[in-house]
């Protein structure tokens, strides 16, 4: 009697959980519930897993492909923020030491 009551658990949570994210893929495609075929989200959820064995195979071979680093993209980031007429401090190879600037509210001390 256990077992009948978990297999049922488990397809009544399985079905709540697909109606669930068809519901979501219908609302993301701007459409009304039950306009999106069966076809359709076959589609989309085979695009989905697509793109999570790609990004596990991008992981697993140490996520450089294109040569360039997590954390010199997030500097990337940083500086192309600060960027805009404020001072940021940029590493010199074999210039002068540049003093540290700290910007409270809207005075640079120096």
């Amino acid at each position: 009697m256990g077992l009948k009551k978990a297999m049922g658990i488990l397809m009544v949570s399985t079905q709540a959980v697909i109606g669930a994210d068809y519901y979501f893929q219908t609302r993301d495609a701007g459409l009304g519930w039950g306009d999106l075929s069966a076809t359709d989200y076959g589609t989309i959820v085979q695009e989905r897993l697509a793109r999570a064995r790609a990004a596990r195979e991008h992981a697993g071979r140490g996520g450089q492909d294109d040569g360039q680093s997590v954390w010199s993209e997030a500097a990337s980031y940083g500086s192309s923020l600060l960027g805009g007429g404020e001072q940021v401090a940029q590493a010199d190879a074999g210039g002068a030491v540049q003093p540290v600037c700290i910007r409270r509210g809207n005075a640079a001390d120096c």
